[in-house]
């Protein structure tokens, strides 16, 4: 198989640095699957990817999945995306993240507030970068978090006390695509040794980042 040539990356990213680096990414949903993409097409190969979900109708317009998908574990599906589009062999787990060890850089790319708390309490130990992207319909944030950052858990509140968008006001493809390639961004400014920010909010409709 062709590898895929990096050389018009080279004095931006630290290829080799981030293919060395183990990424955990936690949900294979609208964030999740394009996060995977994006982080092998930027050269990540050493990628486990949690889901226990499967392809339904509703999943298309805003995940990285095909019509064919349909009914297929997510994990499984992005494997097959991710290896035909790539040549990258992504490890998947069809299982929630629960306990597990957690990788040197982790990917929280889930739509509870609650499991948030749940994963932040079960990582240890904790990853050197842990980035947890959370998103509306077009408004996203993306935290990336040491592992002694307390004023993350700060951030952090049960679902109860969460704002509820109608079924119809969730999720667009250009949100989780672009909150994607903001995470990717900051696992490349990792891999580089350069400074990552905390906290970001991208705001779509109205072409804003704060």
């Amino acid at each position: 198989m062709t590898q895929m040539d990096f050389h018009r990356q080279l004095d931006v990213l630290d290829v080799p640095r981030l293919a060395s680096i183990p990424i955990t990414v936690i949900g294979a949903g609208a964030v999740g699957s394009f996060t995977v993409l994006a982080l092998a097409k930027s050269g990540a190969e050493r990628i486990v990817v949690y889901d226990d979900d499967t392809v339904e109708a509703h999943n298309l317009p805003n995940q990285w999945y095909r019509m064919a998908d349909l009914g297929r574990l997510k994990v499984e599906a992005l494997r097959e995306l991710v290896r035909d589009m790539t040549g990258v062999e992504i490890d998947i787990r069809t299982e929630r993240f629960t306990n597990q060890r957690a990788s040197e850089v982790t990917v929280c790319a889930v739509d509870s507030m609650d499991i948030r708390i749940d994963l932040w309490r079960q990582l240890h130990p904790r990853p050197q970068l842990y980035v947890d992207a959370r998103m509306g319909a077009e408004v996203g944030t993306v935290k990336c978090v040491g592992p002694f950052g307390s004023w993350y858990e700060d951030t952090l509140y049960p679902s109860s006390e969460a704002l509820h968008a109608p079924c119809t006001a969730r999720a667009t493809m250009y949100c989780a695509s672009g909150l994607a390639a903001f995470i990717a961004s900051q696992v490349a400014q990792y891999a580089s040794d350069r400074p990552t920010r905390p906290e970001m909010t991208i705001d779509f409709r109205n072409a804003l980042m704060i």
